[in-house]
């Protein structure tokens, strides 16, 4: 068979998938119409249009909508959206299915995912007010599938995507669906109680499948939370759990989602990088599986394998869900790693994708999966979700910022922020007088999560390019202990919290030292958050006209000549807290923050600038907010 010349280039051909597979009826998973692959899915066309809206192929605006209003149309009166339906060719719905032994957890998720980024695009108030009441009635019916409200729904076995694996209970790919329904809809709608919601759901998911926090107040049974002491993320991984089990495979569409999402902390994002570095070579660069490693025949996991499948057993070990290498999984993937700035591994696996799909493309284009051990395609082919996955990575290596901005709501690059504030900055370094006869010590204090690093950076800017010289000291470098020490200390002793967790005599001294000149250098100490150890770092003092210190109790230092404080609470900060993910927010991290707002406020009579949470000044610096 000859293909045109465009049908052999990758993201042409993908777009021809997608126009295939379109109607004014909606879109199916297929244009080959194999078995059940005729049909609209809620997965697929949500995907689907997550490609089309992204990539602003107008022309299939409307078969998207039309699969989002007869999907919608055929949901339950508790707002779940059946898996997929058949619809005739005169548009009528014929049958409707939720799944198979059980329905499908994810499908309604991605709805309103899709549902919410096409409102974004296309205004249309009928259909807005249909997608807002669908998202208050499936949200309400996810809060009960927590059972216990605790954060986290327990779904069964064969209820999403991998509907023939073997993950079940708390599941981390469906959660991270939920947290990005939930982000999308709130901020689109106005809906505070959906955001916060969504905030809850993002500290679970640190807590219980990142491991970020403590796991005292888990869901772990006490027996699971003594095993995972020892378990090293990025070394496993945790698909999902219940009270009797640990399905501690890797995940990849999970590990793309939590990237794309912005979830992890960058340790973590350095440990999953690596992981699927790792995988890559293991599949001699053939791509990343669903799940890996394969399970065998000899695994007791195996035996659920084989008594879970619908028409025929697929996963074998290297096939379908067993290890199989799906494009849609490996374009979020791609999508994932260079939203968070992991250009070249996302590059060795487009390179990877490139080539399965380039191998296949004339007899068997835009397969379901890759096997792999071997490479050989398996599955249906031209499927939309395939396609749509290689349009989403191919758009995120052209413009990663662009799509960030369109897949995560409230999203804005680091620069559009400082762009917005820096009018303000420049007002709080105008009421500072500088000198090139003396060194001036500026103080940047503020509860967590109030910005005191971004202003710092935004004081230190300005002042560069006034030609004046700056160091920068972070408070967080000057604490006794590393960071994961410090807070075991805490757990032990709450009395631990203070100043006197800090080293100020220290920054005090170095403060004296730069404005004294007395040496070209200065050792300064760096805690690294990774290894949890303290360095040393040598910096060139010399010439330095001004010395910026952040940090929560930096307002106590003598040798600062200006102490700026910004004006806000914990409780107003919480959120730029969370998603920061530094650490996490559990309730034991409140209780500190609480402790250190006291102490903070206690400062404020050595504040001679005050900001608000824009960095604007204040007009009474003795006004400041309490809780």
């Amino acid at each position: 068979m000859t293909l045109a010349a465009e049908d052999l280039n990758i993201e042409q051909r993908a777009i021809k998938v997608l126009k295939w597979a379109s109607s004014t009826h909606g879109i199916k998973a297929s244009s080959n119409g194999t078995d059940n692959y005729g049909y609209i899915w809620a997965r697929d066309s949500a995907i689907a249009g997550l490609a089309i809206l992204s990539n602003e192929l107008t022309d299939l605006y409307q078969p998207l909508k039309s699969s989002l209003v007869r999907l919608q149309s055929a949901s339950t009166k508790h707002g779940q959206i059946p898996s997929n339906i058949l619809v005739t060719q005169q548009g009528e719905i014929q049958k409707v299915s939720f799944g198979g032994p059980v329905g499908r957890v994810d499908a309604s998720f991605w709805w309103i995912i899709s549902s919410v980024l096409y409102l974004q695009k296309l205004n249309d108030n009928i259909f807005k007010e249909t997608v807002c009441r669908q998202c208050d009635a499936f949200f309400e019916l996810a809060n009960c599938w927590e059972f216990n409200g605790k954060g986290l729904m327990y779904v069964p076995m064969s209820s999403n995507w991998a509907d023939e694996y073997v993950t079940s209970g708390y599941v981390l790919y469906d959660q991270l669906l939920r947290y990005w329904a939930l982000t999308l809809a709130g901020n689109f709608f106005n809906r505070d109680d959906w955001e916060q919601k969504a905030l809850e759901i993002k500290i679970r998911i640190k807590q219980h499948y990142l491991l970020e926090a403590e796991l005292t107040d888990s869901l772990y049974t006490q027996a699971q939370q003594a095993k995972l002491k020892s378990f090293e993320i990025g070394e496993n991984f945790i698909a999902s759990f219940s009270p009797g089990s640990i399905i501690d495979r890797f995940d990849g569409w999970s590990m793309a989602l939590l990237l794309l999402l912005d979830i992890p902390s960058k340790q973590t994002k350095d440990k999953i990088d690596k992981a699927l570095k790792t995988v890559l070579n293991q599949t001699n660069n053939k791509g990343i599986p669903a799940f890996w490693p394969p399970i065998t025949p000899d695994d007791e996991l195996y035996k659920a394998l084989l008594l879970n499948y619908g028409y025929n057993f697929k996963n074998k070990p290297g096939h379908f869900h067993n290890g199989g290498i799906w494009p849609v999984v490996n374009g979020f993937l791609v999508t994932g790693l260079t939203m968070s700035g992991f250009k070249s591994t996302a590059n060795l696996l487009t390179d990877a994708l490139n080539n399965e799909i380039t191998n296949c493309i004339t007899e068997k284009p835009f397969t379901e999966y890759f096997d792999f051990y071997t490479g050989e395609a398996g599955g249906v082919t031209n499927l939309c979700f395939s396609a749509a996955g290689y349009l989403l990575s191919a758009l995120a290596q052209k413009d990663a910022a662009q799509l960030k901005s369109f897949l995560l709501p409230g999203y804005a690059e680091t620069g559009s922020i400082i762009a917005k504030v820096k009018p303000n900055v420049q007002k709080v370094v105008g009421q500072i007088a500088f000198s090139d006869n003396k060194v001036v010590a500026i103080s940047i204090a503020g509860e967590s999560g109030s910005g005191k690093t971004t202003l710092s950076k935004i004081v230190r800017d300005i002042l560069l390019e006034k030609g004046l010289k700056v160091i920068v000291l972070h408070q967080d470098d000057y604490f006794k202990l590393p960071p994961k020490q410090n807070h075991e200390a805490r757990l032990k002793d709450f009395d631990h919290i203070g100043p006197h967790e800090v080293r100020l005599a220290l920054l005090d001294e170095h403060i004296k030292k730069i404005k004294q000149l007395t040496s070209a250098t200065l050792a300064v100490p760096y805690m690294d958050w990774v290894t949890d150890t303290e360095e040393v770092h040598h910096i060139d003092i010399e010439g330095t006209k001004v010395v910026l210190v952040d940090g929560t109790y930096t307002s106590l230092l003598n040798g600062v000549d200006h102490r700026i404080y910004i004006n806000t609470t914990y409780q107003h900060t919480r959120k730029n807290r969370i998603n920061r993910n530094r650490e996490t927010v559990t309730s034991f991290i409140e209780k500190v923050l609480e402790k250190e707002s006291s102490l903070i406020i206690a400062q404020q009579s050595a504040v001679d600038i005050v900001v608000d949470d824009k960095f604007m000044p204040l007009n009474n610096p003795n006004k400041l907010k309490t809780n």
